[in-house]
């Protein structure tokens, strides 16, 4: 019988592995196949993983086989430090599922690279304003012009239409060189992430949960690009208030006025009839009213009534009093919005993006790349490529 190799790692990267994955020893240990007393011996020094131990450990832990034969734990994984939350969430816990969106995102960008490096081409970097103005009015009229100007689709202009609005928004981002991705429906849960961002000169990356309803979705979205326009990643909450005490905050509180600004333009809100009407009776506003006037927007009444308060409408009294009602009642929205999608091509390219799927198809298309390598890309089979192409073509008309 031939003697099993032993793999010479050191024990503090195979902690460090288990760890950031968020995995305790018993259920890496089931995992891995082996007892719980031998991975501890391996994670103490006092005996070491075979070769073929550490390739099945590599995959549970989702790391690169040469990563373990580092000589200490790498500094510069995962570094993201927080994520779009829920009010009330817990901060810093990482679940295994969103650790492998986090890597995902990471993977889909370098493939991204690679298909331009294949093309002898630079990404789009439109996404970019440089300078960036100082006032957050200009930096978001900037940003907005720039996405609507750059993107293949117009904003819908009658009806409540919240997935036209988040397709025409998605694609202006992938049209202007940032790669747009959603998390697999239910696996990381919205109350853990609703949406973060990683910021490069090349490529950014904007992830939205794809559990999160059209108008969460929308709203996070812009969230993130005002992160990328202020070259931060995404380190997101729902932080409102401007006079919050820490920088980390206050970034919080700016990205999400910047999101409000590029998607309810100070004129277009002010001169919308039922913000008129309101202003003129000086009635006090019902949820009824805040969704027909945010329905234009694509964005949820709750949205629409904290951009009152900051363009002075509302006062800060009325929407605290209110915002826990008015909550409620988008959730209830937001739930019927979400319900009933369970077609897997569509559900696949929303996931993966759909500017990621024409990019890598259009390259096999063109020979560029073969089938396998297209495959591999997308993680799919050969006889399901055509149908993902056609899923991912530009269009208001379907949701993403």
């Amino acid at each position: 019988m031939a003697r099993s190799i032993p793999a010479r790692v050191k024990p503090s990267v195979l902690r460090w592995a288990r760890r950031t994955i968020d995995l305790t020893e018993v259920a890496a240990s089931r995992k891995i196949g082996v007892d719980e007393e031998r991975l501890a011996a391996w994670e103490s020094g006092d005996e070491s993983p075979t070769i073929v131990q550490l390739r099945k450990a590599s995959e549970v832990y989702k790391r690169p086989l040469a990563v373990f034969f580092l000589a200490e734990p790498p500094t510069d994984f995962d570094t993201l430090r927080d994520f779009r939350r829920l009010d009330g969430a817990d901060k810093g816990v990482w679940s295994p599922a969103l650790h492998d969106e986090f890597r995902r995102a990471h993977e889909q960008r370098e493939t991204l690279l690679e298909l331009a490096e294949i093309d002898d081409v630079e990404p789009a970097a439109d996404w970019r304003i440089n300078p960036i103005p100082e006032a957050d009015d200009a930096i978001a009229s900037a940003g907005r012009d720039r996405l609507l100007a750059v993107g293949p689709l117009s904003l819908p202009v009658t009806g409540d239409k919240p997935y036209d609005h988040l397709n025409t928004w998605v694609a202006a981002l992938e049209a202007s060189g940032v790669l747009v991705m959603a998390t697999s429906g239910g696996r990381v849960p919205i109350h853990e992430m609703r949406a973060f961002s990683l910021y490069f000169d090349s490529i950014p990356v904007i992830v939205v949960n794809g559990a999160d309803s059209p108008r969460g979705r929308l709203f996070s979205l812009l969230h993130e690009y005002a992160h990328l326009l202020l070259h931060s990643e995404g380190l997101c909450d729902v932080i409102t208030d401007r006079r919050a005490t820490t920088p980390v905050r206050q970034l919080e509180a700016q990205c999400n006025a910047l999101a409000a600004s590029m998607l309810m333009p100070r004129e277009a809100v002010l001169t919308q009839p039922l913000v008129q009407s309101h202003r003129a009776e000086g009635s006090p506003w019902t949820y009824g009213d805040l969704r027909r006037a945010a329905a234009p927007f694509g964005v949820s009444a709750e949205a629409f009534l904290r951009r009152l308060v900051t363009l002075g409408h509302v006062s800060e009294r009325f929407y605290a009093e209110s915002r826990e009602e008015f909550l409620r009642a988008y959730e209830a929205d937001a739930a019927r919005e979400r319900a009933g999608g369970g077609n897997w091509y569509r559900n696949t390219v929303r996931d993966k993006g759909k500017g990621f799927v024409r990019l890598v198809t259009d390259a096999h298309k063109r020979r560029a790349i073969d089938t396998y390598t297209a495959t591999t890309f997308l993680d799919v089979k050969a006889s399901q490529m055509a149908r993902l192409a056609q899923e991912a073509t530009l269009s208001n008309a379907e949701a993403v």
